[in-house]
């Protein structure tokens, strides 16, 4: 938990750091950024108000994504891989050049009528004055851009185009091909010639390029078949039209393709129709032929017929033989009956009256003889008679049974022959069958076959009839009330940002094409050394502190002064050795205005001005550089020759000015008279301030390093090379310099008034606010006047 707010800290610090780097770096040129920004609102306002409004026009489209009615199941049929309609298809589809193509052909837009602008044309889209139709579009080059002066008659009702006059409402011939020009209604220029147009032929190409490059389909959602269709136009009204068109055109191309589907469609089951009739009418009348020749009606319902009349004559002659044995039973009772035997056999069977009459008759005479037998003699005539009869009642009796005989033997012998061309007729069935179904089954076929096409004729003819679309229009094309583009919005809001990243950006440049140290944070970054101070530029002069002056330069000379006790400079410890990397970097300047300031504080200060090559402190303080510290060292002098008093009314402040400019100012440092000269210093004074050569191009600073208690290493805006910070990296890590600490002297106001390149707490107190405090300065008249509140960022 403690690590994690640890980590947490330092990424708020790092993000405050980096804001503060930023802040450092681009708040001081807030005016370019003001005026950046006003440069270009203003060519923002003048782009809104010169530029082409661009309107989006949406409309939405069902795709129905399996519409399988009754009457397309032929197309089924034929086409059993079939599917759906995908929406994916269907985009492409619409977004197809054929497509636009159709759109453009159909509403007729090779020609649009331009009314020329100061800065932008504007289009006439069946606004007037006069509308074009073009009779031969083919005629037109696909790629053409053409654009053609337009001059309006009204009064006279005529159009001139590219010199050449053509009347209205006719049709004219043209490069172009055939075209009808056409007044819009309702125009009037107030009887003037209506100048100040142009005419634009484009080919249907070139239009329908630009048509789906402005247009975008998608599905509404990701599982719905409804297609968002949304078009961007200058001109609302076309784009609408263009967008209805296109659903419209898209309708048309899909009840175009169902119908040619369905005329194929048609076209086949007609042939089919016509092949598979011939072939059914051939086998019809392989069947009638086999039929006739067969004498066959029909064959089962025929067998059936035989087997019934083969069981009739069958009984018929089992009734047949049975008469016969009843015949022959009655014969023999009539030819051999004997004496008492009057038992009549059975007559079963026997239908003939006259038959049964006789024998019925003989049977009763019989009886009546046997009794009379029984009561009188064989000589009664009653006997006689009835013997008499009897015997003319068998004859007859036995001339009836022979026809009877006759006829039954006839019946049974034609009911025999009978049975016998039956049972050969339904011998041969099975084989006539075999071979009429074989016919009969091909027949079948042909007639399902048949039954089947003409059932498809029907359904795709219905098709045909009532073709409809797969889509459903759902939202009619709608422009928006106000621009898709420009968004003014937008166009501020870049026109803001593009400013800022201007000056931004010159800025960046500005200080990456730099090679000098500008800011503190070059510092920082290139060498490690404590930055102690921050001096502003002054101007006023190389005297930037008295007593009661209160600039801000002044005010942050008392804050090094404070500083000093942070970096060891307290009692015996007050030697201070000023140098820096190359000459111009202020280190004179430093070295006299901070003795100024020690010497403000009542502390007696010396001042050795030991730039023997260059000496400036005597020029800064005027006064005489000779004689002077090389004047010691040689001998020449003593320390009460050269020490001087070199500010009126200031006591405590006494100056070792260079001498004579020596030709070897090395040996003399290193001749042993300076460490004589310096214990006789601190001996004397608070604090001893040593002005040095450069380090860069002389070893004096070096030489005199040992011999101090602290070095103030000067560095100067826009003057030190950010290259010599890796030899004060060097100094300072090697500690060839002893105590080295860094002063940021001469930082210059930048952007803005009040803005400088440092950072920290504007006097060199480093609280890291950025913002240091109010001031006041003393005026010749002895009043006090109120200092501006000064910032100074990193």
């Amino acid at each position: 938990m403690q690590q994690k707010v640890i980590n947490t800290r330092a990424k708020r610090e790092e993000h405050t750091g980096l804001l503060e780097m930023i802040r450092h770096k681009y708040q001081p040129y807030w005016p370019l950024f003001v005026i950046a920004s006003i440069i270009s609102f203003s060519i923002a306002y003048v782009y809104l108000r010169y530029a082409t409004p661009l309107y989006k026009i949406s409309s939405s489209l069902l795709i129905k994504e399996d519409t399988r009615p009754v009457e397309s199941s032929i197309i089924e049929m034929m086409d059993p891989l079939g599917r759906g309609k995908k929406v994916d298809n269907e985009i492409e589809i619409l977004k197809s050049r054929t497509i636009a193509k159709t759109v453009v052909r159909n509403l007729n837009l090779y020609g649009e009528v331009f009314e020329k602008g100061r800065i932008r044309d504007i289009s006439m889209y069946k606004t007037g004055p006069v509308q074009f139709e073009f009779l031969d579009p083919d005629l037109i080059d696909p790629n053409e851009g053409t654009i053609v002066p337009l001059k309006y008659d009204y009064a006279g009702k005529k159009v001139s185009l590219d010199d050449q006059t053509y009347p209205l409402n006719d049709t004219v011939h043209t490069k172009w091909g055939r075209m009808i020009i056409k007044p819009v209604p309702g125009y009037n220029p107030n009887g003037e010639h209506g100048e100040g147009y142009y005419l634009k032929v484009s080919g249907d190409r070139a239009l329908a390029g630009v048509f789906l490059s402005n247009l975008k389909i998608a599905p509404a959602t990701k599982t719905a078949n409804v297609l968002r269709l949304e078009y961007v136009d200058a001109v609302p009204k076309r784009g609408m039209d263009m967008l209805n068109e296109l659903m419209k055109a898209y309708d048309a191309a899909s009840i175009d393709d169902k119908n040619k589907t369905a005329s194929k469609t048609m076209a086949f089951v007609e042939e089919r129709l016509r092949i598979i009739t011939a072939e059914l009418s051939q086998v019809e009348g392989k069947i009638q032929e086999y039929k006739t020749n067969e004498g066959i009606v029909d064959i089962s319902e025929q067998s059936k017929l035989f087997l019934n009349a083969v069981q009739d004559n069958d009984v018929r002659l089992s009734e047949a033989d049975m008469q016969l044995s009843s015949l022959s039973a009655v014969q023999e009772y009539v030819k051999g009956k004997g004496a008492g035997d009057n038992l009549v056999p059975a007559t079963l069977g026997i239908a003939d009256p006259t038959l049964l009459g006789l024998v019925s008759k003989l049977q009763d005479s019989e009886l009546q003889l046997e009794r009379l037998r029984k009561t009188t003699g064989e000589n009664s005539p009653l006997i006689a008679s009835l013997t008499a009869q009897i015997e003319k009642l068998r004859p007859a009796i036995l001339d009836n049974i022979s026809s009877l005989r006759a006829n039954l033997e006839a019946s049974r012998a034609k009911l025999a022959g009978q049975n016998g061309r039956f049972m050969s007729m339904l011998k041969g069935v099975p084989s006539k069958e075999k071979t009429l179904l074989e016919v009969s089954r091909q027949q079948q076929i042909k007639n399902n076959i048949y039954t089947f096409l003409l059932e498809k004729r029907e359904e795709t003819q219905l098709q045909y009839a009532a073709a409809i679309s797969d889509s459903r229009i759902i939202d009619l094309a709608e422009a928006e009330s106000f621009p898709f583009s420009p968004k003014k919005s937008m166009v501020m809001a870049l026109a803001l940002i593009a400013g800022i990243a201007v000056v931004a950006g010159f800025i960046a440049v500005k200080d990456l094409m730099n090679h000098k140290v500008m800011f503190r944070s070059d510092i920082e970054k290139g060498t490690s050394a404590p930055i102690i101070a921050e001096i502003m530029f002054d101007k006023s002069g190389a005297i930037a502190i008295t007593e009661g002056k209160r600039t801000p330069v002044a005010e942050q000379f008392r804050a090094l002064r404070t500083s000093l006790s942070y970096i060891g400079i307290n009692g015996d410890n007050k030697t201070i050795l000023v140098t820096s990397s190359i000459s111009g970097e202020g280190k004179s300047f430093v070295a006299v205005n901070l003795a100024l300031s020690l010497s403000l504080t009542k502390k007696k200060v010396v001042l050795l001005e030991f730039d023997l090559r260059k000496p400036k402190v005597s020029k800064i303080l005027n006064v005489p550089h000779h004689p002077g510290i090389s004047n010691y060292l040689v001998g020449h002098s003593s320390l009460s020759d050269i020490l001087k008093q070199p500010i009126e009314n200031n006591e405590y402040m006494y100056l070792l000015s260079a001498g004579v400019i020596p030709p070897n100012p090395t040996e003399l440092i290193l001749n042993g008279r300076l460490e004589h000269l310096l214990a006789n210093l601190r001996a004397s004074f608070d604090y001893v301030i040593i002005d040095s050569a450069p380090v860069g191009p002389v070893t004096d600073a070096r030489l005199l390093a040992p011999f101090a208690d602290a070095t103030l290493y000067v560095v100067r805006h826009d003057r030190t090379p950010k290259f010599n910070l890796k030899m004060v990296e060097d100094l300072y890590e090697q500690g060839d310099l002893g105590k080295l600490n860094i002063v940021f002297n001469g930082l210059k106001m930048r952007g803005a008034p009040g803005y400088a390149y440092g950072y920290g707490g504007g006097y060199g107190y480093g609280n890291g606010q950025g913002y240091g405090y109010g001031y006041t300065e003393e005026t010749k008249n002895g009043t006090v006047k109120k200092g501006r509140f000064t910032k100074i960022f990193k």
